[in-house]
């Protein structure tokens, strides 16, 4: 899939569980609601995504950069997040169980 595959089945509301979108470059997209319950997102570039209310259950973020994403009411339960680079104030309102391991940048 690319980007603009990605951000079109976001506007439609159609799900992208399980998908293999790795190290895609998706910064700054409008992502809000996104269903990518296990998809993997692993070496993504997601630098400012409005991620706001997305499911990103069980997704593989691996090494994904997430710096300045807004993830408030996201859902990160037991998702890969190995060596993501967030800022852990924009964890605020995201929803996290599970193993965590981030990088702060």
């Amino acid at each position: 899939m690319t980007a603009d595959e990605i951000a079109q089945a976001v506007r439609e509301g159609r799900s992208l569980a399980g998908e293999d979108v790795s190290a895609l470059n998706l910064s700054g997209m409008d992502l809000r609601n996104a269903k990518l319950a296990g998809a993997n997102l692993s070496g993504c570039n997601l630098r400012g995504a409005d991620l706001r209310g997305a499911d990103l259950s069980h997704a593989n973020l691996f090494k994904a950069d997430l710096r300045g994403a807004k993830l408030r009411r996201a859902n990160l339960t037991r998702a890969n997040r190995m060596l993501t680079k967030v800022h852990k104030w924009a964890l605020k309102g995201a929803y996290i169980a599970g193993p965590t391991a981030y990088t702060e940048k």
